[in-house]
């Protein structure tokens, strides 16, 4: 007698018709993505404009989030590896859902605090888990091509979640989050009848219920990522990311809002909503540049990585000395493409070669770094933009940076000496 659960006796969550595992990666990346959107193009006006939040509450609300993805990111990847990644991935979706719906309805400092932090919640099901299922269905080379893919299909969906987002926002950008939460349930619903889960199984019940066993998992994921000179670097890099982007992602609004300033010929919402398209569509060009100059190889991702990088640092640090609105758009347009770029491939580079069993768990592992780092840097950078400005605030986060130049050019000389072997 079988000892899977009952969600692993049938070939989806809920009596369904299972979707091709690579097809339905894009689908619901693309949506989730485009849900999303629909709330991040009204996220900085909103919490700006109307719940009149100031640069260290904008942090801290930041931070909130990265608070909730440092406590659940391990455990949750260890669930998806010891019951289900589907399942993991379906309950994600609805908890992002919840937080969504929670900003949007509530416009005071508590609920955008709260909403961030059951959004981070709610990711954390998601990260590690949606990229291990992949890998475990199609097998780690055609997940490898799919990643880039996926992002490009993400940032496209993104566009077009921009436009209904910002539709949506000039009868109040609150409803905009409500939209994006309601969207993102409605694609947990769909995900239940049609994700499949076949190459990988559950533990056997015995062990899938000991909390030794998800112990054992927890540390058999942080002993690979310590065994492996390349996830330590990663782990390392993903803490500067985090530390470098809370500050730029947090305050880059407040700084056209509230220290450049928008013409009052300007309608607000209509900017935002254009300023979110040109971030996506140069990310979709910036991406498909990147995947035409690379391959499957560690040394062309590798020098990729570090170029996009330099090139972050340079448009930050141009971004927080800009003298007016046009030159801003312009640099911080250039930030979020570099940043774009650079998601898909450091997946593909820190995902090559690991062990199935506890795939989910290390790339948790990894995405904890993130949060590690922005609450690191968070508080200290909001501090840095309320005593100082905000623009001092953004310059020293480029700054942070500049440690991940040499680590990569490391990665890149180990990447030729594997490659002369």
């Amino acid at each position: 007698m079988s000892h899977s659960p009952w969600f692993h006796r049938r070939p989806t969550l809920l009596p369904g018709r299972p979707i091709d595992a690579a097809r339905l990666y894009l689908g619901f990346v693309g949506l989730g993505g485009g849900f999303m959107s629909m709330m991040t193009v009204m996220y900085s006006l909103y919490v700006v404009r109307d719940v009149g939040l100031t640069p260290f509450q904008l942090v801290i609300a930041g931070t909130a989030l990265e608070a909730s993805v440092l406590l659940f990111e391990v455990p949750t990847g260890v669930l998806a590896d010891a019951v289900s990644r589907r399942l993991s991935v379906i309950v994600g979706y609805a908890v992002m859902a919840f937080g969504m719906v929670l900003m949007g309805a509530v416009p005071e400092f508590w609920a955008v605090v709260a909403g961030q932090f059951t959004w981070g919640f709610g990711f954390t099901f998601i990260s590690g888990a949606r990229e291990a299922w992949l890998a475990d269905e199609v097998g780690e080379e055609a997940a490898g091509a799919l990643y880039p893919r996926g992002a490009r299909w993400r940032l496209t969906a993104m566009v077009a979640g921009a436009l209904v987002g910002g539709a949506i926002g000039l009868a109040g950008p609150h409803l905009a989050f409500i939209a994006s939460g309601v969207g993102l349930a409605l694609l947990s619903m769909a995900l239940a009848f049609v994700m499949p889960e076949r190459a990988w199984r559950p533990a056997p019940r015995g062990e899938r219920s000991s909390w030794a066993s998800m112990r054992n998992t927890a540390a058999s994921g942080f002993r690979a990522t310590r065994a492996k000179p390349v996830l330590v670097a990663a782990f390392i890099l993903m803490a500067l990311m985090g530390m470098s982007s809370e500050s730029f992602d947090r305050l880059w609004a407040y700084l056209l809002i509230e220290e450049i300033g928008i013409p009052d010929s300007v309608n607000d919402v209509l900017l935002f909503t254009g300023l979110q398209i040109g971030a996506q569509l140069g990310g979709i060009v910036a991406i498909r540049v990147v995947e035409r100059r690379t391959s499957a190889g560690g040394r062309s991702v590798t020098t990729a990585l570090l170029l996009l990088n330099a090139a972050i640092i340079a448009s930050m640090l141009a971004f927080s000395l800009a003298p007016v609105l046009p030159v801003a758009i312009g640099l911080g347009w250039a930030t979020i493409w570099a940043r774009n770029a650079e998601e898909p491939f450091f997946l593909a580079w820190v995902n090559r070669g690991l062990d199935p069993a506890t795939r989910a768990t290390v790339l948790s592992t990894i995405g904890q770094a993130n949060a590690i780092g922005q609450i690191a840097g968070g508080p200290a950078f909001g501090l840095l933009a309320q005593l100082a400005t905000v623009r001092v605030a953004i310059a020293a986060a480029a700054l942070v940076l500049l440690p991940a130049l040499p680590i990569y050019a490391r990665e890149r000389r180990r990447a030729d000496r594997e490659a002369d072997v």
